[in-house]
């Protein structure tokens, strides 16, 4: 075993997982000026989606190479496109961290690292080293023929960079850049990682192009270990895509498509936390199609976008490609082009989001990944974002997977403590009925759900219960196993005034002041039957649109300048209101 580069910050071993929201803000967009241009920042705090955007950055693309992390506790810390590592203030690159690849391809004038490369980078915890980061990237080029036709786009390099996060008073600092890991002729991107079955180390696979071969790398405390490869039993066809591994670690899918003659290949593997191996491989061969892949949280559900038509696989299955069935056909949505399917990322909300292959505003959204068939609600366009996002959704691998209890390999101590976590959801048309959905982690074994209401509370993982009266509840969920127990608990503001709900205002937004010609009104959150009402001096209603949740356009132009007045509605009741002004053009 030889380890490509070793510890050079002190070690500290830790002696259990804490919340690790390294996945919980992402950041997506175009770089520029105007009404298309501009970033969306998504954050998933307390297991919601909150959509904001960010009018400070304007000069970092994401197209196709998308990563992020956060710190423990949920805060943006860094994020890549593959070519810069931009830090939390969004104008600054970290220290050292521009310009990763300075070499442009001869034949596109693109970054190597850069452009149209899915899963060219992943931000990995650097084992038993706290407040050190490190980053994975991957290389893109372009293969010409003899009369300089593009034929292919492959991957050359792993290469890893070391971050300290502590530098520059937290803003941080690339201290090694171009660490060498692997340099072979690789699959495009694709590059993802899994927790060692211990719940410290990482395994990263890294497909050879056009191969059975793989190779594993494995990052511990001692450094990043390139283990040399190893071949599966069938060959696997480069091209576009993604990989993914189960929340669980126990499978592993990756999808290449390549052109009309060869088709698309979808490829499902058992995965071996402790040795780093792959067996018992499926291979689904499919027609041309641009796509991506994820897994629902129960690990049981594999998801596969194919440009037009979204499958569902149940991996649990004795045949897994018997158990394919389709859960989404595009519907025709343009923005102004087709809002099609393509890469896939699970969310801390436990929802799956997709982005399109077009440059688009929105994103589709699985909403309950854990059902099977038709039942997970694959939402198309189903969240709106405040400008239009350039192809991806960033790339995380799972954070909070903890270490495989009583395998051989479970050998530092690291026990799953469990972390409870939910979130929950109001029927649209009953609010005193509510849907709980578990984002506990940490392997719980058991749920234990007070619904402060008096009743005898619930066992089960997602519930659904009915409460009593309009009123305040504080719910709280206990989860345990056999190493111990979390309790989490929520208020929640069921029934009473929209306008005393100070949960629904902070979710409401409506921008900009002054305005010209439209306004923007954000939603957050699931209200019933949610209106935007828009009146002028005299108390005239000039405007009234139903909104959605996401970003809600309103066209402004011809109003005079002036003074305006505006409320957000949810059945009628007003949850927020406040006053604009119209400028002069």
């Amino acid at each position: 075993m030889k380890a490509t580069f070793f510890a050079t910050l002190g070690l500290l071993l830790p002696l259990r997982l804490f919340s690790q929201l390294h996945d919980n803000t992402w950041v997506l967009g175009y770089p520029g000026f105007g009404d298309i241009y501009g970033h969306s920042i998504l954050t998933f705090t307390e297991g919601g989606l909150h959509i904001d955007s960010n009018s400070v950055m304007n000069d970092m693309e994401f197209p196709g190479n998308n990563s992020s992390f956060s710190l423990s506790d949920g805060e943006l810390f860094a994020f890549t496109n593959g070519l810069d590592i931009r830090n939390r203030t969004f104008v600054q690159d970290v220290e050292n961290g521009g310009d990763l690849y300075e070499e442009l391809d001869p034949f596109t004038g693109y970054y190597l690292s850069y452009h149209f490369l899915v899963q060219g980078s992943v931000f990995l915890p650097y084992p038993g080293h706290n407040d050190s980061l490190i980053l994975l990237y991957m290389s893109n080029r372009y293969l010409l023929n003899s009369n300089n036709f593009v034929t292919d786009r492959v991957s050359f390099d792993v290469t890893a960079a070391l971050i300290d996060m502590k530098a520059n008073n937290g803003l941080g600092k690339v201290i090694d850049r171009k660490i060498p890991i692997v340099h072979d002729t690789l699959v495009l991107g694709k590059l993802n990682a899994v927790r060692h079955a211990n719940g410290r180390d990482w395994w990263v696979i890294v497909f050879q192009r056009g191969s059975k071969k793989y190779y594993r790398v494995l990052i511990n405390s001692e450094g990043i270990h390139n283990l040399g490869t190893v071949e599966v039993e069938l060959q696997i066809v480069s091209g576009s895509g993604g990989s993914i591994f189960s929340p669980d670690g126990e499978k592993y899918a990756i999808y290449n498509t390549f052109d009309n003659t060869s088709g698309s290949w979808l490829n499902i593997f058992n995965f071996d936390r402790c040795t780093g191996l792959l067996s018992n491989q499926v291979q689904i061969k499919g027609i041309n199609r641009a796509g991506g892949v994820a897994i629902s949280p129960n690990s049981r559900y594999l998801y596969h976008n194919r440009y037009d038509t979204a499958f569902q696989y149940d991996l649990w299955a004795a045949d897994i490609p018997a158990s394919r069935k389709v859960v989404a056909v595009y519907d025709g949505f343009t923005d102004p082009f087709p809002v099609t399917f393509y890469i896939m990322q699970l969310a801390p909300d436990g929802k799956i989001y997709s982005s399109a292959t077009n440059g688009a505003r929105y994103l589709h959204v699985i909403h309950r990944p854990d059902e099977e068939g038709l039942g997970c609600q694959y939402q198309q366009h189903g969240i709106q974002l405040y400008k239009y996002n350039d192809f991806s959704v960033p790339n995380f691998p799972n954070y909070r997977l903890g270490p495989l209890d009583g395998s051989p390999c479970d050998t530092l101590g690291l026990d799953n403590h469990p972390k409870a976590w939910y979130r929950y959801e109001q029927d649209t048309l009953e609010p005193l009925a509510v849907e709980f959905h578990d984002l506990s982690y940490s392997e719980p074994a058991t749920w234990s759900w007070d619904f402060g209401d008096g009743s005898a509370g619930s066992t089960e993982r997602h519930p659904r219960h009915q409460f009593p009266k309009p009123d305040l509840y504080q719910v709280c969920l206990t989860v345990s196993n056999q190493y111990g127990s979390d309790t989490h608990c929520k208020t929640l503001y069921l029934g009473v005034s929209a306008q005393d709900n100070p949960i629904l205002q902070a979710r409401v937004r409506v921008w900009p002041n002054p305005f010209r010609d439209r306004l923007a009104v954000a939603l957050s959150a699931n209200l019933r039957s949610p209106v935007f009402r828009l009146y002028d001096m005299m108390g005239r209603l000039v405007r009234q649109e139903r909104l959605s949740v996401g970003v809600n356009e309103i066209e402004t132009g011809e109003l005079p300048p002036g003074i305006y007045f505006w409320e957000v509605l949810s059945s009628e009741l007003r949850v927020k209101n406040g006053n604009l002004s119209k400028a002069v053009k």
